[in-house]
């Protein structure tokens, strides 16, 4: 199974049905909220990520995923496509739960 497989058969149906049972309560403070929380990840987790490939805390299996490489530093960065999806699919599906779960303010109840 590939990385973007992976995605396709188990990440995105969570997220299309998070998104389904969220409809009401994702107004466009919450994405926005949600836009400012995939950025602070994207800007922690890439270099964190890349760090590790590259003192080879852990690797990828390149035949099964996209490479992205980015000369940064003096470094190769070289991260897979599908982990950066996988960055973003999480964060939403965490702030898709989290919206779920807390109540409303009042000020998006309607009256």
């Amino acid at each position: 199974m590939t990385y973007l497989q992976f995605h396709l058969y188990f990440n995105l149906p969570v997220l299309v049905l998070l998104l389904f049972l969220a409809r009401h309560r994702l107004k466009w403070e919450a994405c926005k909220w949600i836009f400012v929380v995939t950025a602070i990840v994207m800007v922690t987790t890439t270099p964190w990520d890349n760090w590790a490939v590259y003192r080879e805390i852990w690797s990828f299996d390149w035949a099964r995923t996209t490479p992205v490489e980015i000369p940064a530093f003096g470094i190769l960065w070289r991260l897979p496509a599908e982990e950066y999806a996988f960055f973003i699919i999480e964060t939403w599906m965490v702030g898709l739960l989290t919206l779920l779960f807390l109540p409303l303010p009042e000020r998006w109840r309607k009256n």
